[in-house]
């Protein structure tokens, strides 16, 4: 019973070290900086938690559009979080969840390389 409780907290602990590593950030255009790598990133314009079920085939939450009111294209970033991790480890291929962020920047400012301004 001790090895069990042994192998369950060293693979816990394991998983524990990783949780929040996992990020995956969806551009428009390649040649500009992530909104959430700048020094100073700003509120994400939408922060939303998205569900699935039989290994991320089936959507369980509602589908939402990732678009900013300025009709600039919008920065997703698809964030493992802590709770999300936990649900993953513990009942992952029957639910699980993503935390989704949109960051939409201000307006366009040419800085000489025609890259989007802060």
């Amino acid at each position: 019973m001790l090895s069990y409780i042994r192998i369950f907290l060293s693979t816990f602990g394991l998983i524990s070290l990783h949780l929040g590593c996992h990020s995956t950030i969806l551009i428009h255009k390649v040649d500009t900086l992530p909104v959430a790598h700048m020094e100073k990133p700003p509120k994400p314009e939408k922060d939303l938690k998205q569900s699935s079920t039989l290994f991320g085939i089936y959507l369980i939450s509602e589908k939402e559009e990732a678009s900013c009111k300025n009709q600039i294209p919008a920065e997703v970033r698809l964030v493992t979080g802590f709770g999300d991790s936990i649900i993953h480890f513990l009942i992952g291929p029957l639910y699980n969840t993503k935390t989704v962020m949109v960051y939409c920047r201000s307006l366009l400012i040419l800085d000489g390389k025609s890259n989007w301004g802060e």
